[in-house]
């Protein structure tokens, strides 16, 4: 286990010093995201099995469910190797379904950025760029206008 987590620190620490990834921000947070997501499911994992090998050691319960916990516990080296081959198995996943995800993510965010650069084309009048400042209607009074000495309600004519 102490050789996992060595492991994984080291290529946690390879992703935020390499070369290629360092100005490719979304590549980091994936990678990131894909190896602390894996690792959280094994220590879940992990901690799961210790818990109901210490529940079966102090309670001895029976049944078969139990009697797969006592196996499982028994067979940690297995365990092990099997989550050796996860992290290498979803590593090299990961690594296989990134471009074609990052092309896919790129093209929606350019096909995004063109209706909203159309609609901004389209629209008959330029809107204010200050969401709190209306764009018709009354104001109130001195709003906008600095040094006004209009005092009371604006009356319309």
């Amino acid at each position: 286990m102490c050789m996992l987590d060595t492991t994984d620190g080291a290529l946690m620490m390879a992703l935020y010093t390499s070369k290629a990834f360092s100005r490719d921000v979304v590549a980091i947070l994936y990678y990131s995201i894909v190896l602390t997501g894996i690792t959280v499911v094994v220590s879940a994992f992990i901690g799961i099995i210790q818990i109901l090998s210490l529940v079966q050691n102090v309670a001895e319960p029976e049944g078969s469910f139990w009697d797969g916990v006592g196996a499982i516990g028994d067979n940690y080296d297995i365990i092990g190797g099997c989550i050796c081959g996860l992290f290498l198995l979803v590593g090299v996943g990961s690594v296989l379904v990134y471009r074609p995800w990052r092309r896919r993510m790129d093209r929606k965010a350019a096909r995004r950025a063109e209706q909203t650069l159309e609609s901004e084309c389209q629209s008959p009048e330029p809107r204010s760029p200050d969401p709190l400042i209306p764009e018709e209607g009354p104001r109130a009074p001195g709003y906008g206008a600095a040094g006004s000495s209009q005092l009371g309600p604006v009356i319309p004519a």
